[in-house]
């Protein structure tokens, strides 16, 4: 079944869904990445100002998942993708008037909350779709965002040649047309009605309210495990943004050859990621599908470790090419088995709260990366290659920590079952 296949096979709300990941992206990439440059060069605001303005615009959004999953349960998950994309389509507007600090500090909020608001949402409504497996929806959804981030650039460097307005109005408009298409078009997932014991016990969970749904996620050991052990997957998965650049300016680099290994990585992952999920789901377990990814990611840095005598040509961009394939084809093993152990872990109960519970470790992870690749770069004095080398040990340690939880959950899981779970 090919991808189209399986894309039109979905029911029409998730058609729409994925259409929303992709335009999502596409003006979420058209816009921030550009922000930066915008701020600095054209409104001669300080470095230090820039820095706090996308630390918050990032800080909201990481901090705040956790209270996106919570009330996603408490009120639904359409209302919450509908009100996140409202709230992005106006912070968006704001950044018209970046000239007024206070209005500009509430465009970073209010981009950051949004996302916050529907993203586990968005996550948790894919889940619940019960045409494909769950590992074939999130790859779905992984080629749509990879898709838009890999236009938004494209479309964000045309659309700032005419003028940062205008381009601030285009990135905002998907967002805005999408609350409307949600509303209209999009069903809100209907609670399951339950009858005597399940009904009282419900009711008392929803008298419970945050505090119920909360308690519930901290009593799952199975999912509080395995979202501390993927803190090193997303300690991995931004240094192709962060360590790259970075190693690439040491070298003397350009832009050129960061846009290279971003450019490689997206379009192996719109064409090969849903194919590569069917593939995987035909052997092995997806638990040790994310080990192999994982540690193929941190295997992947050391095509940076040799020395390579080329600098310019063709053959000067091979090390970078290789890193870029062998550490998309990681991502591609293990993102849409960890998107989808979330929802199994969580076992229907309060599964947007999952989501952005497991954010919040995600959010740990990536600072936690960032932070050691930095300080890594600052000791290459010690030692040229310990970037990679702590990436490559992240990675490894990452991948046998949850081959062995996985094993271990499989253990207790037959020693317990009496019979032959179904699905």
């Amino acid at each position: 079944m090919s991808i189209f296949t399986s894309y039109f096979k979905l029911t029409a709300e998730y058609r729409w869904m994925l259409i929303a990941a992709f335009v999502f992206n596409l003006g979420f990439y058209m816009l921030i990445p550009f922000l930066a440059g915008y701020l600095k060069q054209d409104l001669l605001l300080s470095a230090t100002l820039v820095g706090v303005v996308l630390g918050v615009r990032s800080f909201c959004q990481q901090g705040l998942f956790l209270v996106g999953g919570l009330l996603a349960d408490l009120f639904g998950e359409k209302k919450l993708i509908v009100i996140g994309c409202l709230l992005r389509s106006v912070g968006f507007c704001l950044f018209l008037f970046s000239d007024i600090t206070a209005l500009l500090f509430l465009a970073a909020f209010l981009t950051g909350f949004a996302g916050a608001l529907f993203t586990p949402a968005a996550q948790a409504y894919f889940s619940k779709q019960n045409v494909l497996s769950r590992a074939q929806m999130f790859s779905l959804v992984g080629v749509a965002r990879n898709g838009g981030e890999l236009l938004g650039p494209v479309c964000g460097v045309l659309l700032l040649s005419i003028s940062f307005d205008i381009l601030c109005i285009i990135s905002a408009l998907p967002f805005a047309l999408f609350a409307l298409v949600f509303t209209v078009l999009i069903p809100e997932h209907q609670q399951k009605e339950k009858s005597g014991s399940d009904a009282k016990s419900s009711a008392t969970a929803q008298g419970g309210g945050v505090k119920a749904m909360v308690a519930g996620v901290l009593s799952n050991r199975a999912f509080l495990k395995f979202s501390a052990v993927m803190a090193g997957y997303f300690m991995l998965i931004n240094q192709i943004s962060f360590a790259i650049p970075m190693h690439i300016v040491e070298q003397q680099g350009t832009a050129k050859e960061v846009a290279w290994v971003l450019t490689l990585c997206a379009l192996i992952s719109i064409f090969l990621q849903f194919p590569v999920t069917k593939l995987c789901e035909r052997w092995l377990s997806p638990t040790k599908w994310i080990s192999i990814g994982i540690a193929l990611m941190g295997l992947s840095f050391v095509t940076l470790i040799p020395h390579w005598p080329y600098e310019q040509g063709v053959l000067y961009y091979l090390p970078l090419s290789l890193l870029a394939v062998v550490f998309t084809v990681g991502t591609m093993v293990s993102f849409p088995f960890i998107m989808s152990q979330i929802s199994e872990l969580a076992k229907d109960k309060s599964v947007a709260t999952h989501y952005g519970f497991f954010y919040l470790f995600a959010g740990v992870g990536l600072i936690a990366g960032s932070s050691v690749v930095g300080v890594a770069f600052d000791l290459s004095n010690i030692s040229e290659h310990l970037a990679w080398y702590c990436l490559i040990l992240i990675g490894l340690i990452t991948a046998l920590l949850n081959w062995a939880l996985s094993t271990s959950s499989t253990q207790v899981d037959e020693s317990q079952s009496t019979s032959p779970s179904t699905h």
